[in-house]
This record gives C-alpha cells, sequence and structure tokens, in this order.
C-alpha cells in the first residue's frame, strides 16, 4: 500500500511502497537470517536511505516482526486456497501436500521455510516471533482440521481419528518436508512421501 498524505508527519512525502519494502525486507532476512542481517544488508535490500528506514519502521526487529508477519499470511493464504481447490477435500489436501513437496525440492527446497528458518535461530528465547511461528502453525492446523472434517462427513475420509489430531500430523509432516528440502531432497522422494501419508492416514 502506498502510504498517503493523511499518515505522513509534516515535510517531504514518502516515496516508497510500505509493503513491498517489506516484501524486500523478508527476502534478506530468509537468506541471511535475523541475526547476520545488519542494517546496510538491510538498507540495500529495502533499497532505502538509513533517514527513511528509521522514519518508517524504527528498528530492525520492527521490520522483522512485520516480514514474518507478512510471509504467515502469504502461507496461510495459499493454503486455503489450494484446500479449495477441489470439491473433494481428499484430494485437495494432497494437492496442498502435493505443493508442500514442490517447496520441499529443488533450489526452493534448498532455501527452505522462512518460518521454520526463523523458528530454529529465534526460538524459544523470543516471546514475540514464539507468537507469530506459533499462531502461523495454529491456522495451518485449523485449515487441515475443517477440510478433514469435511471429508469424514462426506464419507472420504474414515472417522476412526480427530479431524485435529490428522490435522497436527500433516502440518508436522509438512514442516519436516521443508526441512529435509534443506539438505537436497528430491521431487519424486517428496511425491512417494505424499503417497504415503494419503495411504496410512485417510
Amino acid at each position: 500500500m502506498m502510504a498517503t498524505n493523511s499518515q505522513l508527519p509534516v515535510g517531504r512525502p514518502r516515496e516508497f511502497d510500505l509493503d513491498e519494502a517489506i516484501r524486500r525486507a523478508m527476502q534478506v532476512f530468509w537468506d541471511r537470517g535475523y541475526h547476520d542481517t545488519s542494517l546496510p544488508d538491510l538498507l540495500a535490500g529495502m533499497e532505502l536511505s538509513k533517514g527513511s528506514f528509521y522514519k518508517a519502521f524504527g528498528d530492525k526487529k520492527s521490520v522483522f516482526l512485520r516480514a514474518l508477519k507478512l510471509y504467515t499470511d502469504d502461507g496461510v493464504r495459499n493454503v486455503q486456497e489450494v484446500l479449495r481447490s477441489d470439491p473433494s477435500p481428499k484430494a485437495a489436501i494432497r494437492n496442498a501436500l502435493v505443493r508442500y513437496a514442490d517447496l520441499s525440492s529443488g533450489s526452493k527446497g534448498v532455501r527452505g521455510c522462512f518460518g521454520v528458518l526463523t523458528a530454529a535461530e529465534m526460538l524459544p528465547a523470543d516471546p514475540d516471533i514464539a507468537d507469530l511461528i506459533k499462531r502461523l502453525f495454529t491456522r495451518l492446523q485449523d485449515l487441515f482440521a475443517a477440510t478433514v472434517a469435511k471429508g469424514q462427513a462426506a464419507g472420504e475420509i474414515k472417522n476412526s481419528c480427530d479431524p485435529r489430531v490428522i490435522a497436527h500430523f500433516i502440518v508436522s509432516h509438512a514442516q519436516g518436508m521443508r526441512v529435509l528440502g534443506k539438505v537436497g531432497s528430491r521431487r519424486d522422494e517428496m511425491l512417494k512421501n505424499v503417497d504415503l501419508v494419503m495411504e496410512i492416514v485417510f
């Protein structure tokens, strides 16, 4: 979103898009991690002067929290879209797992998940980060649980297990795939893994 005049202090108007600046910051943090990202790294990546940075964001931690929230919101929205991609709840869950397989292989796999990388670097010491990561996984579990329950009601998915337990397993498995992607797991390996999960769980 572009900053409006009503949002700006008196003086020269802000000449950059706040959301785009945060997206650029996210890429820098994703590649370097929070602690290894210096202010010059951030200014270069965000294409901002030091004065503009401090006026708009205050400090590195504030930018990081906004970047992580943007990433988690994007992630939840993407999973929600995939789970709505097929009228069959079971097929939609498989589509979501295939998407995780794609994200967990090749160059995307090696880069890893920004949320998982952040959790490994910053938790449990930082309560603000912990809250964002916990909410990410809770929101994902809610989406999968609702889809499982829908599948159970339609007779597609067996009723022998609580939807939230299945959802917790799916999210745990998906994040494990993202970790394995860091060491170069192949897509065909990931897809066999997806098939096994579908066979065992559903």
